[in-house]
């Protein structure tokens, strides 16, 4: 699931979150306010003058794009590392994957881990986080440019117990 699919099922509230978390890094802002002005074709002089709720809705407009999928990836992996730092850890050291903290130290592509070992490391971080938390993550986790990982896709699309719920509605 792209990185804008995967904001394209988030709530408002969720994506809010998101954002607000990953603008703690100081290059998020300029690049989100970027990506809106140029994608949604908004002056810079009306984008300031708009109430705060209005800039948000652009902001989610612009993540749920399709043309913004390489800011959609970089919000999203920033604010999960943010927000969700000891669970990714968690995830990696399940796998022994090479880590600093949140963060995949390896170079180049990440291999594969055995499909055992993958659906039981899964499976704890859904008992330890919650489905929804593991949902995101992992579907934005196999979208990252070293990561090809076919038993990982393959589950996030048949297991109902880490299914993307849609939540845009609410």
């Amino acid at each position: 699931m792209k990185p804008y699919e995967i904001f394209r099922r988030l709530s408002n509230s969720e994506i809010d979150a998101i954002v607000l978390v990953a603008c703690e890094d100081d290059e998020i802002p300029d690049k989100i306010a970027g990506s809106v002005l140029s994608l949604q074709r908004v002056p810079l002089n009306r984008f300031e003058r708009f109430q705060e709720d209005v800039r948000k809705g652009y902001v989610r407009k612009t993540l749920r794009d399709k043309r913004a999928e390489e800011l959609a990836l970089f919000v999203l992996s920033s604010g999960l590392v943010a927000a969700r730092g000891e669970m990714i850890e968690a995830f990696l050291a399940a796998l022994d994957l090479p880590h600093e903290g949140p963060s995949l130290t390896a170079e180049g592509p990440v291999a594969e881990p055995p499909e055992l070992l993958l659906k039981k490391a899964v499976a704890d971080l859904v008992a330890a986080n919650g489905a929804r938390d593991v949902a995101v993550f992992l579907n934005a986790f196999v979208e990252q440019p070293d990561v090809s990982w076919p038993s990982l896709v393959s589950m996030l699309a048949t297991d109902a117990g880490v299914a993307l719920e849609d939540r845009s509605a609410t």
